[in-house]
């Protein structure tokens, strides 16, 4: 089976190349030509400085639940008081992305800043398209950390998603997938996708060399914060092919709710797999 999966993404990327190179994205200037989005009004500083104000508001949960009395008198378990932190975090930081992107959009109302509902339905046919390279690109992880390793990885990578598979009827848990599934695509991909990948592209002066530097930055990132947050070696490959993808979504439409969906399908898709596998393990005693 793996041998017939590894033929039909080979077979499926290559289609999805050719049908990419046709319509003029891969050729050399394909960005220029399809018109870069208008940063003009928008200096490097100020979107570093935006995306550092999303990331300190998700932060300031901490801080929060930390000091409010009320909280720490109802006795919270720490694994129930890190959740609590986790889906505040993403309520604060999707509160604090929207609102940078509603400041900034009347500066630059061209920079690609307007989110639409429209943009979902484009963000899950980009990802369709995507998801040949991000699933080949997270075997290549698996089996690099085989040859490396010399045994097999854990098939769930993200410690979010095993403890929902030790323990899927936790609603704390489902509260943290929750905030993974919805919460953290939007601030992620504003910070990313919008703020950094923006102030590169002026910087830079290529789309191509912003997209890749932004998404080895995004796919590092996933390795910060310790036991329990950060994801082991293996699964960074296929978080840099997500970022790449999501990067090139964006370029290429000018639509920031685009690779938000994109990321928002690729949480969810890898939650239902963390179900199946636990499921499967379950009856299996695997």
């Amino acid at each position: 089976m793996r041998q017939w999966k590894l033929v039909m993404l080979g077979v499926s990327m290559v289609l999805v190349l050719a049908l990419l190179f046709a319509g003029g994205l891969l050729k050399p200037g394909g960005f220029k030509e399809a018109g870069l989005r208008d940063l003009e009004a928008l200096p490097g500083v100020v979107l570093i400085f935006a995306g550092f104000v999303v990331m300190l508001a998700q932060a300031s949960a901490v801080e929060i639940v930390g000091r409010v009395g009320w909280i720490q008198e109802q006795g919270y378990e720490p694994e129930q008081m890190a959740a609590m932190v986790v889906m505040l975090g993403g309520v604060f930081g999707v509160i604090a992305a929207v609102g940078m992107l509603f400041v900034l959009k009347k500066a630059a109302p061209e920079a690609g800043l307007k989110l639409s509902p429209l943009d979902f339905p484009v963000g899950l046919g980009c990802f369709v398209l995507a998801y040949p390279f991000i699933e080949l690109m997270g075997m290549l992880g698996v089996w690099l950390y085989q040859q490396l390793a010399e045994t097999e990885p854990e098939s769930v990578a993200h410690p979010t998603l095993r403890r929902l598979v030790d323990d899927p009827s936790d609603m704390w848990t489902w509260g943290i997938v929750g905030a993974a599934v919805i919460a953290v695509p939007v601030i992620e991909e504003v910070v990313y996708r919008v703020f950094l990948q923006g102030a590169l592209l002026k910087w830079l002066k290529s789309p191509w060399m912003s997209i890749i530097v932004t998404s080895l930055i995004f796919a590092l990132m996933h390795r910060v914060g310790g036991e329990g947050f950060a994801v082991p070696w293996h699964a960074v490959p296929v978080i840099l092919a997500l970022g790449v993808s999501c990067g090139v979504a964006y370029e290429r439409t000018k639509r920031v709710g685009v690779p938000i969906g994109m990321h928002i399908c690729f949480n969810a898709l890898n939650v239902v797999m963390a179900l199946i596998l636990g499921a499967s393990a379950a009856e299996t005693g695997v």
